[in-house]
C-alpha cells in the first residue's frame, strides 16, 4: 500500500513518517536547514506478512504545492496531518481538495502535537475535523491523536495502517506498463535512475520501454520495488529503474512517462469530465487558461467547454470538456487530473480523462458526445452496450487501447444485438439494426442505378462508396459491401458493382452505332481498318465511337488489337487458322510469309502477330513465331467467330 502524507506546513508530517519508519525523509540540506520539505520523501515500513508500506512525505508549503500534487498521484491512502495547536488551516482544505479531486478513496486523519494542547482543545479540533469531512467521501475517516515527541498514539496508528494494507485490493498488473517519473538522477556506478509509482502493468529487468515525450527507447538494466532489489515490479509499487539508452537525467523532466511501446498514446488534446470546485473563487469561461496536473506532469493549456455548460462553468458544476495543451502528455481513460489557474494561485477543480486523444474538429458533434458519455460508464461492457444501443460504430482496437489494453488481451463482451466485423486490419462493432440498414441501403442504391442506367454494367465502386458514405461510415460501408459480395447478392466486375442476375440493356444510340460499325467491318472483310478510318466511314465522332467500342469489347463482340485498331472475332479466327495451317505445313512463321497468307499489309500483319503473342497463341523468337497454344485462338474467338 502506498500512503501519502498531506497537510499544512510544519504540522509534523515528516516527524510522523520518521516515528513510523525510522527514516528521515528530509534529505536535502536546504530542507533540514529550513525545517520543511521541498522535495518528495520516501520511506518504507515492513509488515508482519513480509509486505511493505510505502510512505510518500509530500511538502506542505504553498510554494511547493506542485510537488505535493505529483506525489499524491497514484497512491492508495491519504494521511492528513493536522496539528492540534493550530487546527485545520487554509492549506489543509487545499490538500483535502487535491485528495478528493485525484480520487483517493481512503483517508485517515492524524492529529499531531497533542502533547502541546489540553484535552478540551483536542476535542475542539476533532469536532472541527468532522465538520471539514462532512459531505466529503471520507465523512467516516478514522482519527488518530499522536505525539511524535512522546510516541503517544503511534503504535495504534501503525497497527491500523497495517490492517488497512491487508484490505487493499492489489492493483491489476494487466495492460502495458506505465510510470510517471517524479525523479531522475545519475547514480555513481549505475548511471541513469528514474523513480515513480507504477501506474499500471508490470515491468521486468531487461524490458524495453519508451520515454515520452520523444519516443526514445530505453532498456531496464536493474530495478528496485519498494526500495528492495527486484526482478519485477507491478502497478501500485514505488519503483526505481536503472535505465540504459541514449538518454541522460538532464533529458528528463518530472512528469515524463515510461510506457510499454504498444501503449504509447500521446496527445495535446484530452477529452475529460471536469468539475469546478464548490469553493472556486470564480467561474470558468470557454477556453479559460489553466495549468494541468496529471501524474507527475504539469503543463499549461486551455479548457474548452464541450457539453453540459452554457459557455461558462460555475462553482460546483460539471461538464465534458477538452483540454488543449501546450505540449503532448501521455494519458489513459480514467486517469485523474487536477486544474489550477494559470498563475497557480488556486486549485480550480479536476476530473478524469475520457479520451486521451481528443479530435481537433467535431468535438461537440452528437456522435462524439455519445462516445464521451459512454466512456463514463462503470465498466467497459456497460460502455459498449451504451454505444451499440445508440447506433454508434465502435472501433474495438481503439476502445481498448485508451484503456491501456490490446484487443488480443481481452475477451470483448458484446451485446447480443451487436455485429462484429473486420475492415482494414481493425476490428469493429455495430448494432445488428444498423448493419442490416447499411446492407439494404447498398442493395437499394445498386437497384436504383440499374433502373436509371440500364445500359451500363453497374455502378463504379468509387461512386457507390461515396453515395453510401453520406449516411454511413466507411468501415461499415466497405464491410457490408464485402459481405454482400461474398453472399452473391452483389457482383464486382471490372470495378463495377451490379446485382446478381442483372442484364444490361444497351441504349438505342449505342445499338444503332454498333450496327453501323459491324456492317462496315464486315464489308472491309480482312482489311481491318484503323479506328480513325472507321469513325470517318460511319460518320460518328471518335469520343462517341470509343464508348461503342468499349461496350462491344466488354461483351466480346469486338477485340482490341491496340489503341488504333479493333477487329471482329470471326476475322481474328480466320487469321489464327492461317497461322496454324502455315505451321502444320512447316512454313516459317515470318512476317513476310504470313503477310501473304493473311492477304494484308505489313502493318496489319505485325499488329495481328503482336496481338497473338499477347494472348499466348504464339511466341516470337527472333524474326519468326512459333505456335505455343493452338487452342488459345479457338477458345477466344470460336464461340463468336465463324470461318471466312
Amino acid at each position: 500500500m502506498i500512503i501519502a502524507t498531506a497537510g499544512h506546513v510544519d504540522h509534523g508530517k515528516t516527524s510522523l513518517v520518521r516515528q513510523l519508519t525510522g527514516v528521515e525523509t528530509d534529505t536535502l540540506a536546504e530542507e533540514k536547514a529550513r525545517g520543511l520539505s521541498i522535495n518528495l520523501g520516501y520511506a518504507y515500513l515492513p509488515c508482519a506478512d513480509g509486505s511493505r508500506l510505502g510512505f510518500i512525505d509530500v511538502p506542505g508549503h504553498q510554494r511547493f504545492i506542485n510537488t505535493m500534487i505529483s506525489g499524491i498521484s497514484g497512491i492508495d491512502m491519504g494521511l492528513l496531518v493536522i496539528a492540534a495547536d493550530d487546527g485545520p488551516m487554509p492549506q489543509t482544505l487545499e490538500h483535502l481538495d487535491v485528495l478528493d479531486i485525484l480520487g483517493v478513496e481512503q483517508l485517515s486523519v492524524v492529529i499531531s502535537k497533542i502533547d502541546r494542547v489540553s484535552e478540551s482543545r483536542l476535542q475542539e479540533v476533532e469536532q472541527h475535523i468532522h465538520g471539514l469531512l462532512n459531505g466529503r467521501r471520507w465523512h467516516d475517516a478514522a482519527l488518530f491523536p499522536v505525539s511524535s515527541e512522546t510516541g503517544s498514539g503511534i503504535p495504534a496508528l501503525e497497527t491500523y495502517l497495517q490492517q488497512q494494507a491487508q484490505r487493499i485490493r492489489a492493483r491489476q498488473a494487466e495492460g502495458g506498463f506505465r510510470l510517471s517519473i517524479d525523479r531522475a538522477f545519475s547514480a555513481k556506478g549505475a548511471g541513469l535512475v528514474v523513480t515513480g509509482t507504477a501506474n499500471a502493468g508490470k515491468v521486468l529487468t531487461g524490458d524495453r520501454l519508451l520515454l515520452l515525450p520523444g519516443n526514445r527507447e530505453v532498456r531496464v538494466r536493474d530495478l528496485r520495488a519498494h526500495n528492495e532489489p527486484a526482478t519485477a515490479a507491478v502497478a501500485g509499487q514505488r519503483v526505481a529503474l536503472n535505465l540504459a539508452g541514449s538518454v541522460s537525467a538532464s533529458d528528463i523532466e518530472r512528469g515524463d512517462w515510461l510506457v510499454d511501446a504498444d501503449h504509447a498514446l500521446s496527445s495535446e488534446r484530452l477529452d475529460v469530465s471536469f468539475t469546478l470546485l464548490k469553493g472556486a473563487p470564480f467561474p470558468l469561461k470557454h477556453l479559460a487558461p489553466v495549468k494541468l496536473h496529471i501524474g507527475a506532469k504539469r503543463v499549461a493549456g486551455k479548457l474548452a467547454l464541450v457539453e453540459g455548460s452554457s459557455g461558462r462553468l460555475h462553482a460546483g458544476e460539471s461538464c465534458i470538456a477538452q483540454l488543449l495543451l501546450d505540449e503532448p502528455v501521455n494519458a489513459m481513460l480514467g486517469d485523474r487530473f487536477l486544474l489550477r489557474d494559470t498563475a497557480e494561485n488556486v486549485i480550480l477543480g479536476g476530473g478524469a480523462v475520457l479520451d486521451p486523444q481528443g479530435p481537433k474538429f467535431g468535438k461537440s458533434r452528437p456522435g462524439r458526445i455519445t462516445w464521451l458519455q459512454a466512456m463514463q460508464a462503470d465498466t467497459p461492457e456497460d460502455a459498449l452496450a451504451q454505444l451499440i444501443a445508440k447506433g454508434q460504430l465502435v472501433e474495438l482496437n481503439r476502445f481498448w487501447a485508451i484503456r491501456n489494453r490490446r484487443l488480443d488481451q481481452v475477451e470483448t463482451l458484446l451485446p447480443a444485438d451487436a455485429k462484429r466485423f473486420e475492415y482494414d486490419g481493425r476490428h469493429w462493432a455495430i448494432g445488428q439494426k444498423q448493419w442490416s440498414e447499411a446492407s439494404q441501403h447498398l442493395n437499394s442504391l445498386v437497384d436504383d442505378w440499374h433502373e436509371t442506367h440500364p445500359h451500363k454494367p453497374g455502378i463504379k465502386m468509387t461512386e457507390l462508396k461515396a453515395a453510401v458514405s453520406r449516411d454511413y461510415q466507411t468501415p461499415l460501408v466497405m464491410a457490408a459491401l464485402v459481405s454482400r459480395l461474398k453472399s452473391g447478392d452483389l457482383l464486382l466486375h471490372d470495378g463495377h458493382i451490379s446485382r446478381t442476375g442483372f442484364r444490361r440493356t444497351e441504349s438505342k444510340e449505342v445499338q444503332s452505332h454498333w450496327k453501323s460499325m459491324r456492317q462496315h467491318l464486315e464489308q472491309c472483310q480482312l482489311r481491318v481498318p484503323l479506328f480513325s478510318e472507321l469513325a470517318a466511314a460511319i460518320q460518328v465522332p471518335e469520343p462517341t465511337l470509343r464508348q461503342v467500342v468499349k461496350e462491344a469489347t466488354r461483351s466480346g463482340n469486338l477485340h482490341r488489337l491496340n489503341d488504333k485498331r479493333y477487329a471482329l472475332p470471326e476475322h481474328l479466327l480466320h487469321f489464327s487458322r492461317r497461322v496454324v495451317e502455315a505451321d502444320r505445313e512447316g512454313e516459317e512463321l515470318s512476317v513476310i510469309n504470313l503477310k501473304a497468307r493473311f492477304q494484308s499489309g505489313r502493318n496489319l500483319t505485325i499488329e495481328l502477330l503482336e496481338y497473338f503473342d499477347s494472348i499466348h497463341f504464339t511466341r516470337r523468337e527472333g524474326n519468326t513465331r512459333i505456335v505455343i497454344n493452338p487452342a488459345a485462338a479457338l477458345e477466344r474467338f470460336g464461340a463468336q467467330g465463324t470461318s471466312t
